[in-house]
């Protein structure tokens, strides 16, 4: 049988996504993303789930896009913004609270995911990194607003322009982070913010993060509209090149 993309338990009041390609640092590709879709479809109509909490498998969160992935025509790039802009809404606008659970690297868009949660738990050995421009791209999944809304615009701008690892204590003091654990914790930490979830008015709670949401549709429409073209670029088939064989890419100045 095919390994499953995502894992879907419920756990007390809380049900646990877990990204599920550990070997490759769970990558999200269109079935990781399809079944991530389908997993809040049904969570949001299952009134005993009081939050949400995504997590990785293997020790690592999610190291970015499928770079495998990356060569598909020029259509199939532009529906999957809208996939991912479906997503991104779902995250940001559920019911309950979404919580990131950060062990190992959240790089590229997991790194975006991440910043769309409501709260991000992450592992003193955790990294960040907005790695787009190494393969010759923007970020996306909305990395563009959800970033500087944590961080100011401008360490969101240096992270996003030079895409230098950002380590998890750093990342607490710059509000990337909003609660760091020991390494093999984070799980059991958003288990326990999940179970202190149970004494607050889940009404209150909508209501709070109904204001916010949709917050991400500009940039995903600016992405959907931008990246397709840097994906088919010379630069970008360089830099995917060069991911795979392991060296630095050698990219053309326009």
């Amino acid at each position: 049988m095919a390994t499953p993309p995502l894992l879907n338990e419920h756990v007390g009041n809380a049900a646990v996504l877990t990204f599920n390609d550990p070997d490759r640092r769970n990558p999200i590709g269109a079935s990781l993303r399809g079944a991530l879709t389908q997993a809040l479809m049904e969570i949001e109509t299952d009134s005993s789930v009081r939050a949400i909490i995504l997590t990785g498998a293997g020790g690592n969160f999610c190291s970015g896009g499928d770079i495998a992935a990356m060569d598909a025509p020029m259509r199939d790039k532009r529906i999957n913004f809208q996939e991912v802009k479906h997503l991104a809404n779902q995250i940001t606008g559920a019911s309950v609270p979404v919580i990131a659970a950060v062990e190992g690297w959240a790089a590229g868009a997991g790194l975006s995911i991440a910043m769309m949660c409501d709260t991000v738990i992450a592992t003193q050995s955790a990294r960040f990194l907005s790695a787009f421009t190494k393969i010759g791209l923007m970020p996306d999944y909305g990395l563009l607003t959800s970033l500087p809304a944590r961080i100011g615009h401008a360490r969101a701008r240096q992270m996003m322009l030079y895409a230098k690892p950002v380590d998890a204590p750093t990342a607490l003091t710059w509000g990337m982070v909003d609660d760091l654990v020991e390494d093999g914790g984070a799980r059991a930490a958003a288990l326990d913010l999940a179970q202190h979830i149970e004494t607050l008015g889940p009404e209150a709670l909508r209501a709070i993060k109904a204001f916010d949401s949709g917050r991400l549709d500009r940039a995903i429409d600016y992405e959907r509209d931008v990246q397709p073209q840097l994906l088919s670029s010379a630069n970008a088939q360089e830099g995917r090149a060069a991911f795979f064989e392991k060296r630095p890419p050698k990219f053309r100045p326009n």
